[in-house]
């Protein structure tokens, strides 16, 4: 983007503010997802601010396991490539917020994948008998190489890029700790009160 001048802009706080948001609320999108795929295929679900799932019972097959897990990560995938669209072809700062943040949650989902139990990629992954890293390097990889792309569309350097992985580090602690799921606190959502008595804390 240009001033009247004809220098180059560069993101603002407003910027960063405005990608907080877009971070809480494609991460709340993201469960939403997964809560509609269940719906649709008849069960009874129910979704936080990080986790979807089911309020009682099981899953009838491991493929419709399988199919709710995967709706979330492609409608994440989705908005990146919107983004990507408008940062790279349009010069939209928007477009920037959404590759870089989605390409950070996934990235994210399967560093904890890693770490602590399979995600939705990963669970897709060990459902098709593959190592669980298959799925979401699919998923990771293209949105990296979008993001960077992106990045050099718009000329953002170091420290917008840096700045930007701390906002969105900050907003994904805030969300996951408001769901009462960070590592080593173990305690109700922020929503708790809201949700199914089968899917409540304790419950």
């Amino acid at each position: 983007m240009l001033s009247n001048s004809g220098t180059r802009l560069k993101p603002g706080l407003s910027f960063y503010l405005t990608m907080f948001v877009v971070v809480i609320a494609t991460m709340i999108l993201h469960e939403i997802v997964h809560w509609i795929a269940g719906t649709a295929l008849g069960y009874e679900m129910y979704f936080q601010l990080t986790k979807a799932g089911l309020v009682e019972g099981g899953w009838r097959s491991d493929f419709d396991y399988a199919l709710v897990s995967i709706a979330g990560p492609i409608f994440t995938l989705w908005l990146g490539l919107v983004g990507a669209w408008l940062a790279i072809f349009q010069k939209v700062w928007f477009g920037y917020e959404l590759i870089f943040t989605a390409f950070m949650q996934r990235a994210l989902a399967m560093g904890m994948s890693a770490i602590f139990i399979p995600n939705d990629e990963a669970r897709v992954s060990l459902f098709l008998e593959l190592d669980w890293w298959v799925v979401p390097l699919v998923f990771v990889v293209p949105l990296l190489v979008l993001t960077v792309w992106a990045s050099r569309a718009l000329k953002f350097g170091f420290v917008v890029n840096f700045l930007c992985y701390v906002t969105v580090s900050l907003a994904f602690t805030l969300v996951v700790f408001a769901d009462g799921q960070l590592a080593g606190f173990d305690g109700p959502s922020l929503i708790d009160p809201f949700l199914p008595e089968g899917a409540r804390f304790g419950g």
